[in-house]
């Protein structure tokens, strides 16, 4: 039995793994996409890898369960196409018998979901929208835009004409504007960011600093070798985050901070905690539902093809219902029971018609079918 049990995870991890991960590569192009203009602007090789793996936790939480209803359904079937389960069926084998290598994959993957939705999820989240507005926050995100006119505020206007591999800044031009009565416009061969303890300062190198006065339609002219710009009013002060829920960690939606925002937001933490223990449950109810379209019935050497329909189609209507009820749930709390009640149900009536109407402690665990199994005629 244990021959058959690993022979039969096999066959199904198989398609499984590889739907997963086709899945996964899939929505994860579509979200690293966000960051190729920023990478294209001067976001470093390694950060944007770095955000796009911290992606994956939160793509994986969904697409591993589509990759183990389709991988069982697939699986399954083609075992049953090839006549193999109708010769362990008719060794004797019952239909629990066989469907438990699909359940302890499924309790592996439950367990998967919740070290994801728990630990690795939140951490990505988190991760990634620090590292977003640290990276919108800072100056060079804006100016080291080459050929463009980069705004710092509403007030003050960079050009750089090019940029150096050693991030020296060619021809700049600024215009200042924070004084509406004396505006003045700085012309240099090159300039750079430095960091001082003081705070940022743009450094530019042999130019000249242009001032008109309005008043008189004044120009004066200055020529320097080095002039140093303070900058630092223009840094963003990022204030204490908010963490939204799904960056938060088991404990941190248990046992919240004592805020003003918390104590009117309370619901959408627990709406939050109760999606993420109940997520996982949906892999036992799909492989539940796969084995129901493969298993149920009598065999029949023409096909299954509707069967196999109609389960993939409840699988996913299945699917769609649960994120639905995520959604509505996060809108108002007020239907938190239902998001327990329908993967649970769902198990409860697939795991019936799965094992031909019966129960799986009348004997089909035990590895034998009984007589009237429902296997092949």
């Amino acid at each position: 039995m244990k021959h058959i049990n690993r022979y039969l995870m096999k066959q199904l991890a198989v398609p499984m793994i590889f739907i997963t991960f086709s899945l996964t590569g899939v929505i994860w192009l579509s979200q690293a996409l966000k960051f190729v203009e920023k990478l294209i602007n001067g976001l470093p090789v390694t950060t944007f890898a770095y955000l796009s793996v911290l992606l994956l936790p939160d793509i994986l939480k969904y697409t591993l369960l589509l990759g183990i209803f389709f991988g069982t359904l697939f699986a399954f079937n083609k075992l049953y196409s090839d006549s193999e389960l109708i010769v362990m069926w008719a060794a004797g084998l019952s239909k629990w018998a066989l469907a438990r290598p699909a359940l302890y994959m499924a309790l592996l993957v439950t367990f998967f979901l919740y070290v994801l939705g728990f630990v690795f999820a939140p951490y990505g989240i988190r991760t990634v929208t620090e590292l977003r507005v640290a990276w919108q926050d800072s100056l060079a995100s804006v100016v080291l835009r080459e050929g463009v006119f980069n705004s710092l505020s509403n007030d003050v206007t960079v050009y750089i004409r090019e940029k150096s591999s050693n991030g020296e800044m060619l021809g700049v031009l600024v215009h200042d504007e924070r004084d509406p009565i004396r505006p003045v416009t700085y012309m240099a061969e090159r300039g750079a960011f430095i960091k001082t303890d003081e705070g940022p300062r743009f450094v530019m190198y042999t130019g000249n600093l242009q001032e008109v006065s309005k008043d008189d339609a004044k120009l004066s002219l200055l020529y320097f070798d080095q002039y140093t710009l303070d900058i630092a009013q223009f840094e963003k002060k990022s204030d204490v985050r908010w963490l939204e829920p799904n960056q938060r960690y088991l404990m941190e939606l248990i046992h919240p901070e004592d805020t003003e925002r918390i104590r009117r937001d309370r619901w959408k933490l627990d709406a939050e905690l109760h999606q993420r223990l109940v997520l996982p449950l949906y892999a036992i109810a799909l492989v539940f539902i796969a084995l129901a379209g493969v298993m149920s019935g009598e065999f029949t050497r023409r096909g299954r093809g509707k069967r196999i329909a109609l389960s993939a189609t409840a699988g996913v209507a299945l699917l769609i219902t649960g994120m639905a009820l995520f959604r509505v749930t996060s809108e108002s709390g007020l239907i938190t029971p239902a998001l327990y009640a329908l993967p649970i149900v769902a198990t409860i009536i697939a795991a019936y018609l799965s094992s031909g109407g019966r129960v799986p402690f009348s004997g089909g665990f035990s590895g034998r079918k009984p007589l009237a199994d429902g296997g092949p005629n």
